[in-house]
């Protein structure tokens, strides 16, 4: 497979891809952001652990962490894509909690997207049912001029859900207000970082719409179901350029990013009362 993609870090002046202006949108603030019911115990119910560097489960994802802030520092990278090659394999677990351990940095304003718009996985994460999802924003509802955001009680990180629903998301995802959403997080401030939970890569060409507007790519596989004839291919349609890590999930040992496993072994006395890792879900 070849990749077909050319992708876009501005907007051709302003316009959207046929030259015609784009709507405005302006992101709202974490400040504006409905607050929701949030505490450990939620934290746990919901297998988000990335807010907890005490935990021995946030380990994984602070290493992903370091490893996107890197890349941010040497390419300038803020946008940050999730995919995966097949449903099932973790992808909206990993979304969420790499989202969590990057908001813990205070330096930066990190923004989680839900663009699985069939299948809103990371929005049930959360457990959001929001006002204005992303999906009633693509389709110009009635009252749907922007998504509704939302924040954690206690948390630093801005969430922005969508609905599931069969829905012709392609068509959405490549229309002028999907572009104008893009345009706004490319728009913001150099301490503005975004996590975009996306549609498996050969669902559909939701994934690859997308990915020519952002940054960059981490791919999620799961040991014994992700093949590594699936890999090649996602890597091949989305440009091995903007590849930012492929993530092992329910690996034996923990995770796996950039090729080091992460185990308790490594952990042993640092983490004290807390539990290893947890097989992840999608």
């Amino acid at each position: 497979m070849r990749s077909p993609l050319n992708y876009e870090t501005t907007d051709q002046a302003n316009g959207g891809d046929n030259g015609r202006p784009l709507p405005v949108l302006v992101l709202p603030q974490l400040r504006d952001a409905q607050l929701l019911p949030w505490d450990s115990a939620t934290a746990e119910a919901r297998g988000i652990y990335g807010f907890d560097s005490l935990d021995a489960r946030s380990r994984p994802f602070n290493m992903i962490r370091a490893k996107l802030h890197e890349l941010r520092a040497q390419r300038g990278w803020r946008l940050f894509g999730v995919v995966s090659a097949t449903p099932k394999v973790g992808k909206s677990f990993i979304s969420g909690n790499v989202a969590a351990s990057l908001s813990r940095d205070p330096r930066f304003e990190t923004t989680v997207i839900d663009l699985d718009l069939r299948r809103a996985t990371l929005t049930s994460v959360f457990g959001i049912e929001p006002k204005v999802s992303i999906r009633s924003y693509l389709q110009q509802e009635p009252g749907a001029d922007g998504p509704s955001a939302y924040a954690l009680e206690g948390e630093r990180l801005m969430i922005l859900p969508t609905t599931a629903g069969p829905v012709r998301s392609a068509e959405l995802l490549a229309g002028t207000r999907a572009q104008a959403l893009l345009r706004a997080m490319r728009n913001a401030g150099d301490n503005s970082l975004f996590v975009v939970d996306l549609p498996p890569v050969f669902a559909n060409d939701d994934a690859i719409t997308t990915m020519a507007r952002l940054d960059a790519y981490v791919v999620v596989v799961e040991e014994g179901r992700t093949t590594t004839r699936e890999v090649k291919d996602v890597v091949n349609l989305l440009g091995m350029q903007r590849l930012a890590g492929v993530i092992l999930n329910k690996y034996r040992g923990g995770l796996v990013s950039e090729g080091y496993g992460v185990d308790n072994y490594y952990a042993a006395g640092y983490y004290s009362g807390y539990h290893g890792s947890k097989d992840a879900h999608d």
